[in-house]
């Protein structure tokens, strides 16, 4: 995205397995020391697999985030979480229980945006990322892969047209993407199967047993939670259990 928009300079204040409140405590002071024009801010991810995952807490972190960067000139980038790859192949329970964690994330940043007014803008992660299918994501089937990364700052481009004019140097950009995408480093090639493989035992594997120490016991209970509510409020209409809707308040 830097690039797209022929930045003076870009800094990556980000951090694996950052929480939204670490985004706050730690990696928020940083960035506004830097008194940036324009800020990426992606957070809910790291939340939604932990235990004490609460929507509540990543929106007010959030809008702490949002507000402190806004008041040092920044224009805010936020994106929403496309459904996990990691869960969409679970059993329904599992999955709805993560649907529902990723729809609760996305109501507050689009509550977040919603409140900051110009000065934010939602980037649809799992929209921008659709035409490529699985070449979009990494062998985690979370984070984007490279040719996924340069689909999503293209996308980010578009949706910052029409705040770009108070940026000095700002490119005109080809909205159609061919002049965005010739601005870009081609991605490098896809992993092999074997290379697959090798991450998965030696990363993969290793993260989720780290991870299913604390995410696990409390995605049993999450679920069980749910299988009670459906049981005690069932829904009445057509269509799959995981296709009911899930209705959230951010605040």
């Amino acid at each position: 995205l830097a690039t797209l928009l022929g930045a003076a300079t870009f800094r990556n204040v980000a951090r694996n397995g950052a929480r939204a409140r670490d985004v706050v405590d730690v990696q928020l002071p940083t960035a506004l020391g830097l008194r940036p024009r324009l800020a990426t801010l992606v957070v809910g991810g790291n939340d939604a697999l932990r235990s004490d995952f609460s929507a509540a807490s990543v929106a007010r972190d959030l809008s702490v985030a949002v507000g402190a960067l806004r008041d040092v000139g920044a224009t805010v980038v936020l994106a929403t979480l496309p459904p996990s790859g990691l869960f969409e192949h679970a059993p329904t329970p599992v999955r709805r229980v993560m649907r529902a964690r990723v729809d609760a994330v996305n109501a507050a940043v689009r509550h977040v945006a919603a409140g900051a007014g110009a000065d934010a803008v939602v980037l649809d992660v799992g929209t921008a990322a659709r035409a490529l299918g699985s070449q979009a994501w990494h062998v985690d089937r979370v984070h984007p892969s490279p040719l996924g990364h340069r689909a999503l700052a293209l996308a980010a481009a578009r949706a910052l047209q029409p705040q770009l004019s108070p940026y000095q140097g700002a490119r005109e950009l080809d909205l159609e993407g061919a002049e965005m995408i010739g601005l870009l480093p081609a991605p490098p090639a896809p992993p092999s199967a074997a290379e697959r493989l090798a991450w998965l035992a030696l990363a993969g594997v290793p993260w989720a047993v780290r991870r299913g120490r604390d995410f696990l016991p409390g995605l049993a209970r999450a679920v069980v939670e749910d299988l009670r509510a459906g049981v005690a409020h069932p829904q009445v209409g057509v269509g799959s259990p995981d296709e009911r809707p899930v209705v959230t308040h951010a605040a």
